[in-house]
């Protein structure tokens, strides 16, 4: 259909484009850290025509991001365990894992390096959502019939999940409570940590409840 062009996320899209390429200076300390000892990768033989600090930056952006997302994956599952520790219907650290599931592949290098999309058992996203939406950006994987989020979150409506994590088998018990999250560039640890505090806070207080 005829309409007119969306200039303002175009151009927008346009300068988070340039400021993810643009160069970043890191300390050497943190730049090993993040990219290892490795050195430069193999696997990037047609970059070897570009600026080469694009390039860096470019490929130190994506291993911190990378970093930022597991260390999320991580503290969320730890806030579960803490938890589950406390219950006596788990009887294996096998079973405490199960409460918190990444979606997408298995091999995590083969996801985004920014986002993370996380089943969380027992849990409802869009309930979870309307608490605390104010304090943490991210989206809900389940959606309300309803367009009443009040209605979604107080359990007079059930919840339903997206087709796409149908398409990618997602059971539903995780597929209800997934939370899809980004991280960027600038991200640093204690944004991830207060953010997964916060999820697991209010996560709990479902499950308890």
């Amino acid at each position: 259909r005829n309409a007119p062009e969306n200039v303002p996320y175009i151009v927008g899209m346009g300068r988070a484009a340039e400021l993810l390429l643009e160069e970043v200076r890191v300390d050497e300390e943190e730049a090993e850290e993040d990219l290892g000892e490795g050195g430069e990768n193999d696997d990037h033989e047609e970059e070897r025509g570009k600026d080469p600090l694009v390039v860096e930056s470019w490929k130190h952006h994506a291993v911190h991001m990378e970093n930022m997302r597991n260390r999320l994956l991580t503290k969320l599952q730890e806030g579960f365990d803490e938890f589950q520790s406390r219950q006596n219907n788990y009887a294996s650290k096998a079973e405490i894992a199960v409460l918190v599931r990444p979606n997408g592949p298995s091999d995590p290098k083969l996801r985004l390096p920014n986002t993370l999309s996380v089943g969380l058992k027992g849990v409802q996203s869009g309930a979870l959502l309307a608490k605390i939406g104010n304090i943490v950006a991210c989206s809900a994987g389940s959606a309300c019939h309803s367009t009443d989020s009040t209605s979604c979150a107080e359990g007079h409506v059930a919840p339903t999940y997206s087709n796409i994590l149908k398409c990618m088998n997602v059971e539903p018990e995780y597929a209800i409570g997934t939370l899809r999250l980004s991280v960027g560039p600038f991200t640093t640890k204690e944004d991830v940590d207060m953010a997964a505090d916060v999820i697991v806070k209010e996560a709990l207080r479902q499950l308890e409840g």
